[in-house]
Protein backbone atom coordinates (compact mmCIF):
# COMPACT_ATOMS: atom_id res chain seq x y z
CA UNK A 1 0.00 0.00 0.00
CA UNK A 2 1.28 3.47 -0.92
CA UNK A 3 2.36 5.55 2.05
CA UNK A 4 2.35 8.97 0.33
CA UNK A 5 -0.92 9.67 -1.48
CA UNK A 6 -3.12 12.58 -2.58
CA UNK A 7 -6.87 12.89 -2.12
CA UNK A 8 -9.33 15.46 -3.42
CA UNK A 9 -11.21 16.01 -0.15
CA UNK A 10 -10.58 16.21 3.56
CA UNK A 11 -11.67 13.09 5.49
CA UNK A 12 -14.21 14.12 8.14
CA UNK A 13 -14.58 13.17 10.88
CA UNK A 14 -10.87 12.51 11.12
CA UNK A 15 -10.19 8.77 11.64
CA UNK A 16 -8.43 7.47 14.72
CA UNK A 17 -4.63 7.76 14.86
CA UNK A 18 -4.82 10.57 12.32
CA UNK A 19 -3.60 14.17 12.68
CA UNK A 20 -4.28 17.14 10.42
CA UNK A 21 -1.25 19.23 9.45
CA UNK A 22 -2.10 22.82 8.45
CA UNK A 23 0.54 24.29 6.12
CA UNK A 24 -0.88 27.84 5.98
CA UNK A 25 0.74 30.81 7.71
CA UNK A 26 1.07 30.23 11.42
CA UNK A 27 -0.92 33.35 12.37
CA UNK A 28 -3.82 32.16 10.23
CA UNK A 29 -3.62 28.58 11.47
CA UNK A 30 -3.59 29.58 15.14
CA UNK A 31 -6.76 31.65 14.75
CA UNK A 32 -8.77 29.23 12.63
CA UNK A 33 -7.94 25.66 11.69
CA UNK A 34 -9.28 22.14 12.00
CA UNK A 35 -9.86 21.12 15.61
CA UNK A 36 -6.52 19.84 16.89
CA UNK A 37 -4.71 20.82 13.69
CA UNK A 38 -0.93 21.16 13.82
CA UNK A 39 0.47 24.42 12.46
CA UNK A 40 3.44 23.40 10.32
CA UNK A 41 4.06 25.93 7.56
CA UNK A 42 7.07 25.41 5.26
CA UNK A 43 9.06 28.11 7.05
CA UNK A 44 9.20 25.98 10.20
CA UNK A 45 11.42 23.49 8.37
CA UNK A 46 13.80 26.04 6.85
CA UNK A 47 16.64 28.17 8.17
CA UNK A 48 17.17 31.84 7.38
CA UNK A 49 19.03 31.07 4.16
CA UNK A 50 16.26 28.83 2.84
CA UNK A 51 18.11 25.59 3.61
CA UNK A 52 16.51 22.64 5.31
CA UNK A 53 16.90 21.80 8.97
CA UNK A 54 18.93 18.68 9.69
CA UNK A 55 17.18 15.33 10.13
CA UNK A 56 18.09 15.48 13.80
CA UNK A 57 16.39 18.85 14.28
CA UNK A 58 13.48 17.76 12.09
CA UNK A 59 12.76 14.80 14.33
CA UNK A 60 13.04 16.96 17.44
CA UNK A 61 10.65 19.49 15.90
CA UNK A 62 8.08 16.81 15.10
CA UNK A 63 8.40 15.54 18.66
CA UNK A 64 7.53 19.00 19.98
CA UNK A 65 4.27 18.68 18.01
CA UNK A 66 3.47 15.43 19.79
CA UNK A 67 4.17 13.20 16.79
CA UNK A 68 5.79 9.79 17.03
CA UNK A 69 5.68 8.88 13.34
CA UNK A 70 3.12 6.10 13.82
CA UNK A 71 0.18 8.39 12.96
CA UNK A 72 -1.41 9.09 9.60
CA UNK A 73 -0.67 12.73 8.75
CA UNK A 74 -3.30 14.50 6.62
CA UNK A 75 -1.58 17.54 5.08
CA UNK A 76 -3.82 20.41 4.02
CA UNK A 77 -3.52 24.08 3.09
CA UNK A 78 -4.29 26.63 0.40
CA UNK A 79 -1.16 26.39 -1.73
CA UNK A 80 -0.40 23.08 -3.43
CA UNK A 81 3.38 23.44 -3.41
CA UNK A 82 3.42 24.10 0.36
CA UNK A 83 1.47 20.90 1.01
CA UNK A 84 3.79 18.91 -1.24
CA UNK A 85 6.87 20.28 0.54
CA UNK A 86 5.61 19.55 4.06
CA UNK A 87 4.30 16.13 3.02
CA UNK A 88 7.64 15.30 1.41
CA UNK A 89 9.56 16.17 4.57
CA UNK A 90 7.19 14.16 6.76
CA UNK A 91 7.60 11.22 4.42
CA UNK A 92 11.40 11.48 4.46
CA UNK A 93 11.33 11.80 8.24
CA UNK A 94 9.64 8.39 8.38
CA UNK A 95 5.97 9.20 8.97
CA UNK A 96 4.00 5.96 8.63
CA UNK A 97 1.46 7.36 6.16
CA UNK A 98 1.08 10.82 4.63
CA UNK A 99 -2.07 11.96 2.83
CA UNK A 100 -2.25 15.26 0.94
CA UNK A 101 -5.61 16.99 0.52
CA UNK A 102 -5.88 19.02 -2.68
CA UNK A 103 -9.03 20.89 -1.66
CA UNK A 104 -8.15 24.38 -0.25
CA UNK A 105 -8.44 24.26 3.53
CA UNK A 106 -9.81 27.78 4.06
CA UNK A 107 -12.76 27.09 1.78
CA UNK A 108 -13.37 23.72 3.39
CA UNK A 109 -13.47 25.27 6.88
CA UNK A 110 -16.07 27.81 5.77
CA UNK A 111 -18.33 24.94 4.67
CA UNK A 112 -17.74 22.86 7.83
CA UNK A 113 -18.14 25.23 10.81
CA UNK A 114 -18.35 22.34 13.26
CA UNK A 115 -14.81 21.32 12.32
CA UNK A 116 -13.37 24.76 13.08
CA UNK A 117 -11.04 25.16 16.03
CA UNK A 118 -7.67 26.68 16.81
CA UNK A 119 -4.39 25.35 15.51
CA UNK A 120 -1.54 24.19 17.71
CA UNK A 121 2.03 25.40 17.32
CA UNK A 122 5.24 23.68 18.32
CA UNK A 123 6.39 23.65 21.91
CA UNK A 124 9.80 24.30 23.41
CA UNK A 125 10.21 20.73 24.66
CA UNK A 126 9.28 17.41 23.12
CA UNK A 127 5.83 16.11 23.96
CA UNK A 128 6.67 12.76 22.34
CA UNK A 129 9.72 10.97 20.99
CA UNK A 130 9.63 10.69 17.21
CA UNK A 131 10.58 7.06 16.74
CA UNK A 132 9.85 6.46 13.04
CA UNK A 133 12.85 5.34 11.00
CA UNK A 134 13.80 8.05 8.46
CA UNK A 135 13.73 7.18 4.76
CA UNK A 136 17.27 8.42 4.16
CA UNK A 137 17.79 5.91 1.34
CA UNK A 138 15.58 8.21 -0.75
CA UNK A 139 17.96 11.14 -0.29
CA UNK A 140 20.83 11.51 -2.79
CA UNK A 141 23.90 13.43 -1.63
CA UNK A 142 25.85 15.71 -3.96
CA UNK A 143 29.00 13.59 -3.83
CA UNK A 144 26.97 10.45 -4.46
CA UNK A 145 25.30 12.05 -7.48
CA UNK A 146 28.61 13.33 -8.85
CA UNK A 147 30.22 9.89 -8.46
CA UNK A 148 27.29 8.23 -10.24
CA UNK A 149 27.50 10.70 -13.11
CA UNK A 150 31.24 10.15 -13.58
CA UNK A 151 31.83 6.50 -12.73
CA UNK A 152 28.55 4.69 -12.07
CA UNK A 153 25.78 3.36 -14.30
CA UNK A 154 23.58 5.89 -16.15
CA UNK A 155 21.49 8.00 -13.79
CA UNK A 156 17.90 8.94 -14.69
CA UNK A 157 17.67 12.59 -13.62
CA UNK A 158 14.55 14.75 -13.91
CA UNK A 159 14.58 18.54 -13.60
CA UNK A 160 11.33 19.94 -12.19
CA UNK A 161 12.02 23.63 -12.78
CA UNK A 162 9.88 25.76 -15.04
CA UNK A 163 11.39 26.40 -18.46
CA UNK A 164 11.55 29.69 -20.33
CA UNK A 165 8.87 29.54 -23.02
CA UNK A 166 11.12 31.15 -25.62
CA UNK A 167 14.52 29.60 -24.91
CA UNK A 168 13.85 26.76 -22.45
CA UNK A 169 16.64 25.47 -20.22
CA UNK A 170 19.94 25.09 -22.06
CA UNK A 171 22.02 21.98 -21.45
CA UNK A 172 24.46 23.98 -19.34
CA UNK A 173 21.63 25.07 -17.06
CA UNK A 174 20.83 21.52 -15.99
CA UNK A 175 22.72 18.81 -14.21
CA UNK A 176 24.43 16.72 -16.94
CA UNK A 177 22.04 14.17 -18.43
CA UNK A 178 18.91 15.58 -16.75
CA UNK A 179 15.58 15.65 -18.55
CA UNK A 180 13.26 18.62 -18.14
CA UNK A 181 9.92 17.58 -16.60
CA UNK A 182 8.46 20.77 -15.08
CA UNK A 183 6.45 20.28 -11.92
CA UNK A 184 3.60 22.32 -13.39
CA UNK A 185 3.07 19.69 -16.08
CA UNK A 186 2.71 16.84 -13.57
CA UNK A 187 -0.77 17.99 -12.57
CA UNK A 188 -2.04 16.95 -15.99
CA UNK A 189 -0.21 13.62 -15.85
CA UNK A 190 1.96 14.54 -18.86
CA UNK A 191 5.20 12.63 -19.10
CA UNK A 192 4.58 10.54 -15.98
CA UNK A 193 4.24 7.20 -17.78
CA UNK A 194 7.92 6.91 -18.79
CA UNK A 195 8.98 7.99 -15.32
CA UNK A 196 6.87 5.24 -13.74
CA UNK A 197 8.45 2.73 -16.09
CA UNK A 198 12.01 3.68 -15.16
CA UNK A 199 13.58 0.45 -13.95
CA UNK A 200 15.83 1.93 -11.24
CA UNK A 201 13.58 4.89 -10.51
CA UNK A 202 14.53 8.52 -11.02
CA UNK A 203 16.40 11.23 -9.12
CA UNK A 204 14.40 14.45 -8.88
CA UNK A 205 15.53 17.99 -8.18
CA UNK A 206 14.27 21.55 -8.44
CA UNK A 207 15.76 25.01 -8.04
CA UNK A 208 16.57 24.61 -4.33
CA UNK A 209 15.63 22.48 -1.30
CA UNK A 210 12.02 23.70 -1.15
CA UNK A 211 11.26 23.01 -4.80
CA UNK A 212 13.22 19.74 -4.79
CA UNK A 213 11.28 18.24 -1.86
CA UNK A 214 7.92 19.40 -3.25
CA UNK A 215 8.75 17.96 -6.69
CA UNK A 216 9.90 14.68 -5.16
CA UNK A 217 6.66 14.38 -3.15
CA UNK A 218 4.52 15.08 -6.21
CA UNK A 219 6.29 12.35 -8.17
CA UNK A 220 5.89 9.82 -5.34
CA UNK A 221 2.17 10.59 -5.15
CA UNK A 222 1.91 9.90 -8.88
CA UNK A 223 3.45 6.47 -8.43
CA UNK A 224 6.98 7.32 -9.59
CA UNK A 225 9.81 5.63 -7.68
CA UNK A 226 11.70 8.84 -7.10
CA UNK A 227 14.62 9.82 -4.92
CA UNK A 228 15.57 13.42 -4.26
CA UNK A 229 18.72 15.51 -4.57
CA UNK A 230 17.88 17.93 -1.76
CA UNK A 231 20.24 20.75 -2.71
CA UNK A 232 18.76 21.11 -6.17
CA UNK A 233 20.23 23.05 -9.06
CA UNK A 234 21.29 25.91 -6.79
CA UNK A 235 23.59 23.68 -4.74
CA UNK A 236 24.94 21.81 -7.76
CA UNK A 237 25.74 24.94 -9.78
CA UNK A 238 27.36 26.68 -6.77
CA UNK A 239 29.79 23.82 -6.20
CA UNK A 240 30.42 23.32 -9.91
CA UNK A 241 31.35 27.01 -10.13
CA UNK A 242 33.68 26.66 -7.17
CA UNK A 243 35.33 23.70 -8.87
CA UNK A 244 35.83 25.74 -12.04
CA UNK A 245 37.36 28.57 -10.04
CA UNK A 246 39.74 26.17 -8.34
CA UNK A 247 40.78 24.68 -11.67
CA UNK A 248 41.46 28.12 -13.11
CA UNK A 249 43.39 29.02 -9.98
CA UNK A 250 45.57 25.95 -10.38
CA UNK A 251 46.83 27.30 -13.71
CA UNK A 252 47.85 30.54 -12.01
CA UNK A 253 50.19 28.52 -9.77
CA UNK A 254 52.06 26.97 -12.71
CA UNK A 255 54.37 29.98 -13.42
CA UNK A 256 55.36 30.07 -9.76
CA UNK A 257 56.15 26.36 -9.77
CA UNK A 258 58.17 26.73 -12.96
CA UNK A 259 60.20 29.59 -11.47
CA UNK A 260 60.89 27.59 -8.32
CA UNK A 261 62.03 24.57 -10.36
CA UNK A 262 64.29 26.79 -12.46
CA UNK A 263 65.83 28.26 -9.29
CA UNK A 264 66.56 24.77 -7.95
CA UNK A 265 68.30 23.83 -11.21
CA UNK A 266 70.49 26.97 -11.09
CA UNK A 267 71.43 26.34 -7.45
CA UNK A 268 72.40 22.73 -8.21
CA UNK A 269 74.48 23.84 -11.19
CA UNK A 270 76.24 26.49 -9.10
CA UNK A 271 76.89 23.98 -6.30
CA UNK A 272 78.46 21.49 -8.73
CA UNK A 273 80.69 24.18 -10.23
CA UNK A 274 81.86 25.11 -6.73
CA UNK A 275 82.64 21.47 -5.88
CA UNK A 276 84.76 21.08 -9.00
CA UNK A 277 86.96 23.97 -7.93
Amino acid sequence: MATLVAYARMPWPVPRHTVVVDTRRQALCVRRSVVGGLCLSPGVFQDRSGGLVSFRNLRWLLGTMGLTGSETAVVAGDHGTAEDFVAGLLYLAGQRRVEVVREPLTGWLSRHPRAVGTGRTRGVFREAIYTAWPRTRLVVLRRELAASLHHGPPVDLVDGRLTDRKRGLRAGQRIPGARSRPMASLGTGMGVGPLRAAGRGVIAYGEGPYQSVAYFARLRMLGVRARVFLGGWRDWSAHAHAARVRRRGDFAVLPTLAAAAFSVVILMWAWRRTRRR
